[in-house]
């Protein structure tokens, strides 16, 4: 049974997991509940700031596919719309920190990751029923690969 917690609380946990995970070297954080988790780093569109938020992953080769859910918010979450204006970010899984390439999958490679994705995690089919949108399903293509 996949776990959903109200949104709040979620950010909160998430917040606290962000910190953790760069203290430890993702010792500690790099999993939550038995879902794997990476960092993302994205630069705010409207602020220039970066943001960091703690994501469920699925490794397809090489790649690092993740759910734009927001814990089935009716909006996508930020750093999706951040990832759209630059078409990148910064992903830091465990020790490794990388550029990485955005681009949302759609059609037949959407088809194909969904069913996965529901593998390591199964309560995004609930969060889509909650949002009431189809949840956007992103490729996160590593450009360079770096140890912190």
């Amino acid at each position: 049974m996949a776990l959903t917690l109200p949104r709040a609380v979620n950010r909160a946990l998430l917040s606290t997991c962000n910190v953790v995970y760069r203290a430890s070297g993702g010792l500690l954080g790099a999993n939550w509940f038995g879902q794997p988790i990476l960092l993302l780093t994205t630069v705010g569109r409207k602020s220039g700031r970066l943001r960091v938020s703690g994501l469920v992953f699925l490794r397809d080769g090489d790649r690092y596919v993740v759910v734009a859910s927001d814990n089935g918010a009716r909006r996508n979450p930020g750093w999706y719309y951040n990832l759209l204006a630059t078409g990148s970010g910064t992903v830091r899984y465990r020790h490794e920190v990388f550029r990485v390439a955005a681009v949302e999958a759609q059609g037949p490679e959407r088809a194909r990751l969904w069913p996965l994705l529901l593998e390591v995690y199964g309560g995004y089919d609930r969060h889509e029923a909650l949002a009431g949108r189809r949840l956007p399903v992103v490729v996160l293509t590593p450009e360079d690969r770096t140890r912190s």
